[in-house]
């Protein structure tokens, strides 16, 4: 069962009991994504993430980190556009210790100086290890491409953004976005939500204020591009609209998505992969929030087959508009359904799906509502819903040698 409140700070609250459970986990949502950054200070967010670890008003940053470990916690932290996302896993019996950490970080974080440039280096290492992988970067530069603005950003920066940022540039994204209002945590595991609810609402009592207005939205530029690198490899990727999340045809797109490319059976692995051995591994993926739904490709090959591989991709997805079969609609439901059964084994799965279910949709859906939700979605509905790949216009990216790709580069 799954329980829901909000408290009078504006902290929105969600708590399922699994009395088997011997651990629980904790997910906190706090609004100041990446899409509140801007291009003088791109990576904020994930400085600020790593920051918020590093000392407390009441815990020097060893202190903070010795009582992490006292804890027996997991925790881990990461950016989203809307939200940073702080997580802890624990033994049912140290949750309220676990929330009390977790809070503690977010409500009183002290942003030494003295880890500043430490907190910057780590932040600059994972931009540079971007750079150094062209199978991801290209899926940056296709977030850049495709997504309206401000969801465009990475969440890690730019070297110019994360190398001008100060404390109290850290200390102005806390009092502007770290509040309880439209912030929201999420409990799962072997707890009494009723104790639950008390033990957030005692350490969270002193919390106060709302957010300040997000950015307004600007359309992407869409288009085809190649960004010229020596490499051996073309890395390429796709991407198109789709329904965003709290959309009822959001469930009928992940259907057909997943019978294109979802797993290895799919579509696209089959035609691309297994029949004109033209890449290695290719896949899709549906990404969805309350602004925006979309799919990305991504597939990588040599160069003298990139503009094979194109269109071939293109072609799967016109084609799978008119003959996408009952067969391969029930082997990915059958992989769907899987695959939310054994993520509800996870505590840390399960309470980072309520948190983001509350925020994209405003109610939580138990793990039976989700299977439900899949398996009730007809064979006849998802075939009307695929007709609408028959007229895409993919935003395509791709990173590779000159003239690899007729677009235009850059």
């Amino acid at each position: 069962m799954i329980a829901t409140h909000t408290l009078q700070n504006g902290l929105q609250l969600a708590v399922e009991q699994i009395d088997a459970a011997a651990s629980a986990s904790i997910h906190l949502l706090v609004p100041a994504g990446s899409m509140r950054d801007t291009d003088a200070t791109d990576g904020i967010a994930a400085l600020f993430l790593e920051m918020l670890f590093r000392g407390t008003n009441s815990l020097k940053n060893k202190e903070l980190t010795h009582a992490f470990d006292c804890a027996g916690m997991q925790r881990n932290g990461s950016v989203g556009a809307r939200f940073l996302h702080l997580t802890a896993t624990t033994t049912a019996d140290g949750v309220e210790q676990a929330i009390r950490l977790l809070l503690s970080v977010v409500m009183e974080p002290s942003f030494p100086d003295s880890q500043l440039e430490a907190s910057r280096e780590g932040c600059l290492q994972s931009l540079a290890h971007l750079a150094d992988d062209p199978a991801e970067e290209v899926g940056f530069f296709l977030r850049n491409r495709h997504l309206s603005r401000p969801f465009h950003r990475s969440g890690l920066g730019t070297l110019d953004g994360l190398t001008g940022i100060t404390t109290d540039d850290l200390k102005t994204r806390l009092a502007e976005c770290v509040v309880p209002e439209g912030s929201i945590l999420s409990v799962v595991g072997g707890i009494d939500a009723g104790e639950c609810l008390d033990i957030v609402g005692r350490l969270s009592g002193t919390w106060a204020g709302s957010a300040a207005p997000a950015p307004t939205s600007k359309p992407a530029p869409l288009g085809r591009r190649l960004i010229e690198r020596p490499t051996s490899q073309v890395h390429l990727s796709m991407a198109w609209d789709a329904p965003p999340a709290g959309d009822k045809a959001a469930v009928l797109e992940r259907l057909v998505c997943g019978s294109l490319g979802g797993t290895t059976s799919g579509r696209l692995f089959t035609e691309v992969r297994q029949r004109r051995s033209l890449c290695y591994s290719i896949g899709t993926r549906y990404i969805r929030s309350p602004e925006q739904g979309w799919v990305s490709l991504h597939a990588g090959t040599t160069p003298e087959h990139a503009e094979e591989l194109v269109q071939t991709c293109l072609d799967e997805i016109v084609r799978i508009a008119s003959d996408l079969s009952r067969d391969e609609i029930e082997r990915t439901r059958r992989s769907i359904v899987s695959s939310i059964i054994l993520q509800g084994e996870s505590t840390r799965a399960r309470a980072a799906r309520l948190a983001v279910d509350l925020a994209h949709t405003g109610s939580c859906r138990s793990l039976q509502m989700r299977v439900a939700e899949v398996e009730e979605a007809s064979t006849e509905a998802v075939q009307g819903h695929a007709c609408r790949y028959a007229d895409l216009d993919p935003t395509i990216v791709a990173i590779g040698p000159a003239g690899s790709l007729p677009y235009q580069s850059e």
